[in-house]
């Protein structure tokens, strides 16, 4: 079906590469997956909240409340841990950009499974993905531990729609992270 089990709102499908930088090789991709993710919850008033994730960006300062959490990411249920119906999602291809809203549980209709987040009926619930290499670096704006590849990079601006053409080498990473972080930013809870 060529279904990616989650996209991180910053990378796209969450993988990793075998970095040649330092020696002058071609950097590699060597896995896909994340068995984790950091996901910002955004919890509206049912009529205030964003219809879909292009409105997202607009709306998330009207949210009652946000709330940063870690999930597990289970890959043999294409489902999040605890469940947040993410396979619905999949199946129907909804998410597109790392960001999505939360749909109920219709044991008729979903393929996923139950909600096990509280959500209050007269909210509803809007989610930004992050894999656990693109939040620290970029949501929580840490210095890397490690250099971010090229190729890494690369599949950000890709997934971002930016333009990586003048990112050479290391001297150009901090300008084209900077301005990533400045893109997240617009998806980060509002501080009030």
């Amino acid at each position: 079906m060529g279904v990616h089990d989650y996209r991180c709102s910053v990378c796209g499908p969450p993988t990793t590469y075998a970095c040649g930088e330092k020696t002058g090789e071609e950097c590699e991709e060597e896995g896909m997956g994340d068995d984790e993710a950091i996901l910002d919850l955004f919890f509206f008033a049912a009529d205030e909240a964003p219809e879909d994730a292009d409105a997202f960006e607009a709306a998330r300062g009207r949210a009652r409340r946000t709330r940063t959490q870690p999930f597990g990411y289970d890959w043999g249920e294409w489902e999040f841990v605890p469940s947040l119906n993410y396979r619905q999602l999949l199946m129907d291809d909804d998410d597109a950009t790392g960001v999505w809203r939360i749909e109920p549980f219709d044991e008729d209709e979903s393929d996923g499974n139950p909600v096990s987040l509280e959500i209050p009926e007269d909210e509803r619930v809007w989610v930004v993905n992050y894999c656990s290499k693109c939040h620290p670096l970029f949501a929580e704006g840490k210095p890397p531990q490690d250099e971010p590849c090229l190729e890494y990079l690369r599949a950000v601006a890709e997934n971002l729609e930016l333009d990586f053409d003048g990112v050479k080498g290391s001297a150009d990473k901090p300008g084209f992270i900077a301005t990533v972080r400045e893109r997240v930013a617009r998806r980060r809870p509002v501080s009030r």
